[in-house]
């Protein structure tokens, strides 16, 4: 009788010991996704930082990046480009490691640039430079043609008119 009473007495703190560690399960993960929350926010911030001079994300040569995840995983970046955006998204496969999966961890960053506009308009501004320039050298050929024929012409024009005679004197009284 005395091993059943005391068998009872063990019961309730069992039971509270088992729900304690039950709870610190769920508090473990919880602090986990909190730091993957935190690197994942983290690495799309440096990696936001990363642009050239127009705008444009410089990817790093692999998507798996050197950090790593609560769970021993390596962040992942993506980078998609949509008209003059360019969205870049960092993700944590998270517990179960697997990508996306509801336990994922992402976020994103979005850069506006002229990537493409841009290069259809350094092209265009060259091309339009190229044919203004050929258009100046024409004028500039086509004004010279026409001062020639001018100046040719009143040479002509200058030699075929006779000299006017000189007018009669006055007879000396």
């Amino acid at each position: 009788m005395f091993a059943l009473s005391r068998s009872r007495r063990l019961l309730p703190v069992v039971f509270f010991a088992l729900l304690f560690l039950a709870g610190c399960g769920d508090g473990r993960l919880e602090a986990d996704r909190a730091k993957a929350e935190s690197q994942v926010n983290r690495c799309a911030d440096t990696l936001d930082g990363q642009t050239t001079e127009a705008g444009v994300y410089i990817r790093p040569e692999k998507p798996e990046l050197p950090e790593k995840d609560p769970w021993g995983a390596s962040l992942v970046v993506h980078y998609s480009q949509g008209g003059t955006t360019e969205t870049l998204v960092v993700r944590s496969f998270g517990p179960d490691e697997i990508s996306h999966t509801e336990d994922d961890i992402t976020t994103q960053r979005v850069a506006v640039n002229l990537k493409g506009i841009g290069q259809g308009i350094k092209e265009n501004a060259d091309e339009t430079a190229e044919e203004t320039t050929k258009g100046a050298v024409r004028g500039a050929i086509e004004g010279a043609k026409e001062g020639i024929r001018n100046a040719l012409k009143k040479d002509n024009d200058h030699k075929e008119t006779p000299n006017p005679s000189p007018e009669p004197s006055a007879p000396n009284p």
